[in-house]
């Protein structure tokens, strides 16, 4: 039985390949497939072909219950206040049981998010996951590239204006994107934002990149950008150093990236997302916190981001 790689990009039509994922070094990317875990420690690129692939069993992610979320979530906002943190990223792990396959929940989110990168991957190196991401890394067409900075939700048919916290959220990443395309070398930096995004039953603030190639690859781009502020936090270090003293789950694939290398790229932040491990679906869901946040209020964001999946889930 070989690996499974399903896809489709946005407005795009489904690739479909068997094959085997192969771990490989980032800057060895040349072209094809690839999904690398949160902290890039793990990259893998997709060889089609025949593979006798053996079966592997996979640990269920840790989650969370309500009260012990608040608690750790309480704990989280108190450090980026006594550290002196402008932004770090708090995720969870929520269990889903459902007889829907994997297949027949990938075919309803392909028909219920065309603008988002949808996608099933399966493999003995990082188990099945799934997932409808609205979060662009980088995307290039000859010599033009584009990236987006994405941060701040609240529900789609929220009417209320967006809060200062989650403007100043926005600006975080925005700030860290410019700062690390001007670092690389790029020129011709054109900035359009912050504007509204609906991403299914969400809708964050986003900022608009685009530039020149200037000759740099685009896995020289995403290594640069990854892990934005919007998946880890600022200052950096500090933030990832927090999330690991008090997430007691792997992220793993989820906030990694994914996507098509090649003459043209196709990259995204993995996020709205789930592994697969017989009929449970363990959504991973994160949000973004400052010294102002309130750990209730984080929750309901996190609930509100779970209904990507659910939704189609519980309906389709």
């Amino acid at each position: 039985m070989s690996d499974l790689l399903k896809y489709r990009l946005p407005k795009g039509e489904v690739v479909e390949k068997l094959g085997a994922f192969v771990p490989v070094q980032l800057n060895e990317l040349t072209k094809g497939f690839v999904v690398a875990n949160a902290d890039k420690s793990k990259v893998f690129a997709f060889e089609e072909g025949e593979r006798a692939i053996e079966k592997t069993s996979f640990t269920e992610p840790n989650c969370y219950a309500k009260e012990e979320y608040l608690e750790k979530a309480d704990t989280f906002i108190a450090a980026i206040q006594s550290k002196g943190l402008s932004k770090a990223i708090f995720s969870r792990v929520k269990s889903h049981t459902s007889d829907k396959s994997g297949e027949q929940l990938f075919k309803a989110l392909i028909d219920a998010y065309p603008a988002a990168f949808v996608y099933l991957i399966s493999s003995e190196h990082f188990g099945t996951w799934i997932g409808a991401t609205p979060e662009k890394l980088i995307r290039t067409t000859d010599e033009q590239a584009e990236t987006v900075s994405l941060a701040g939700t609240m529900k789609a048919n929220d009417s209320q204006s967006w809060g200062e916290k989650e403007r100043f959220e926005q600006q975080f990443v925005s700030d860290f994107i410019e700062e690390q395309l001007r670092e690389i070398g790029i020129k011709n930096l054109t900035i359009n934002g912050p504007h509204d995004r609906v991403a299914g039953p969400v809708k964050h603030l986003e900022t608009q990149f685009q530039f020149d190639l200037n000759q740099i690859s685009p896995i020289q781009i995403a290594d640069k950008l990854h892990p934005t502020p919007a998946v880890s936090g600022l200052p950096q270090k500090e933030a990832l150093n927090l999330i690991a003293s008090i997430e007691t789950h792997d992220r793993s694939l989820y906030t990694g990236f994914i996507g098509v290398v090649g003459e043209e790229t196709d990259l995204f932040v993995n996020l709205r997302c789930a592994q697969i491990i017989g009929n449970e679906f363990f959504l991973y869901l994160g949000g973004g916190f400052t010294k102002d946040s309130i750990a209730e209020k984080e929750w309901e964001e996190t609930e509100n981001k779970s209904r990507t999946l659910l939704n189609i889930l519980e309906n389709s």
